[in-house]
């Protein structure tokens, strides 16, 4: 265990988004280490956490505008994984996501404000919030210029959050995540291309991909997703902003050619037209996260993606 997780154990946290891919993840991650958890959920309890607290609910709903309080009341640490929409989708109504977003996302923070909450850690998008940029890899000081609504709703969040540090002392850490992977994926909404493309190449049904395969993109590990949430939740440094990524950048094309060989299945590709809110290349300088927490990735590329394989053969 590295030395950065081994925060008190009697802080009882709140998971946001708990029945997601990092949410399960960090769930089964807090409970290893004894930590008291509650998990938020607009679905039942995975099987997989039926051992933890459990609230369903969704946070834009009308009557949590009054019950927000008493959620959130009685923990010391907040984590929001719940986000807005799609990314690809996003643009096909801008406005939807400002709307669904940001009000709920005031409402969550006020009342964290009000409940003593003393830590807030919010999973933005490092793979949107930045937009086309002239370098790569890109650091948290890069000018963001998001080309997808989505983007935009993750960095007005981003600010809120600093709002709130200034005017109420409320601290937060925000990690702009890369492409993460690994066990709990589902991919079932389009999202999570490893997973999505690992599912359909041992079931042998065609791969679908938009472009021509160049596309570059930062892809890591969920077990290194949350070394970084545990560490950014004892991080006591100046950042507040972090990215959390692998450092390097593979194509689409190459995903395919490595998990075809993780697999032993040859890909039937269905080509379809690039997608307007895709960045060309996307890869994350994390030197900050690294030199502030003393957080590192340590899941390699091949290992990753052959346990992810096993983890999805194994579950069907």
């Amino acid at each position: 265990m590295s030395a950065y997780a081994d925060f008190p154990t009697s802080d009882r946290c709140l998971v946001l988004g708990a029945g997601g891919f990092i949410g399960t993840n960090l769930c089964l991650a807090l409970r290893a280490r004894g930590v008291p958890v509650t998990g938020f959920g607009r679905s039942a309890r995975p099987a997989v956490l039926d051992d933890i607290d459990w609230v369903r609910g969704s946070l834009d709903a009308t009557p949590w505008d009054r019950r927000l309080e008493r959620l959130v009341g009685g923990h010391a640490h907040v984590f929001d994984l719940i986000g807005a929409g799609l990314p690809n989708s996003s643009n096909d109504n801008p406005a939807q996501i400002v709307a669904d977003a940001v009000p709920a996302k005031v409402r969550l923070l006020e009342a964290c404000r009000v409940a003593g909450v003393r830590r807030y850690l919010f999973a933005s998008s490092g793979g949107t919030v930045y937009g086309v940029t002239g370098t790569q890899p890109v650091a948290e000081d890069t000018p963001t210029e998001p080309i997808s609504a989505y983007g935009i709703g993750k960095l007005v969040v981003e600010k809120y959050l600093s709002l709130y540090r200034h005017l109420y002392g409320l601290e937060s850490r925000t990690l702009r995540i890369a492409n993460a992977y690994g066990p709990f994926q589902e991919s079932r909404n389009g999202q999570g291309l490893v997973a999505a493309l690992l599912r359909r190449l041992l079931a042998d049904q065609p791969v679908e991909i938009w472009g021509d395969g160049r596309i570059v993109r930062d892809y890591i590990h969920i077990d290194d997703v949350v070394d970084a949430m545990l560490a950014c939740l004892v991080h006591e440094g100046p950042g507040r902003v972090f990215n959390v990524g692998s450092g390097t950048g593979r194509s689409v094309a190459e995903v395919i050619a490595d998990a075809a060989r993780v697999t032993g299945r040859s890909p039937r590709l269905i080509r379809r037209e690039p997608r307007g809110a895709d960045v060309p290349v996307n890869i994350l300088d994390s030197s900050r996260l690294m030199r502030e927490a003393q957080w590192a990735p340590r899941t390699s590329w091949e290992a990753g993606l052959a346990s992810t394989a096993e983890w999805i053969a194994r579950s069907g």
